[in-house]
């Protein structure tokens, strides 16, 4: 009985060591903070907007609920320059992706009031 108890605790010390000894990925996204419900273009039943650091890059991420479907928006950018954007519109009436022209006045507007959202410290980490 007592060398099973010592197995079994052999065991689960060793599994315990091996997941807290596993190396994580420094290249993988990171989350830097994330907003419900933001004021935002179009208008959204509910939306979600995620800062997120990437290796080279960061990008916003925001998603809108409409009755119909939803829509996901990237916004991807290095300091203030934005290198592109997109968006996946997924409802009842259609599916298609977007690629915004990211020289568009209205489309720069729309990013800088996104950005607005998040805190500088967090902003600075995209540079």
């Amino acid at each position: 009985m007592i060398k099973t108890q010592v197995l079994v605790f052999t065991i689960l010390t060793s599994a315990l060591t091996a997941c807290s000894t596993t190396p994580t990925n420094p290249n993988a996204p990171v989350v830097l903070e994330q907003h419900k419900n933001i004021s935002a273009e179009p208008s959204t039943k509910h939306n979600l907007a995620r800062l997120i650091q990437q290796k080279d890059n960061c990008v916003i991420e925001f998603t809108g609920n409409f009755e119909t479907g939803k829509a996901t928006e990237h916004w991807i950018f290095k300091g203030d320059q934005l290198i592109s954007a997109f968006s996946n519109v997924n409802a009842e009436v259609e599916n298609k992706q977007t690629v915004f022209d990211i020289q568009d006045t209205e489309k720069l507007k729309n990013f800088a009031a996104l950005q607005k959202n998040f805190k500088a410290t967090n902003l600075e980490k995209c540079q």
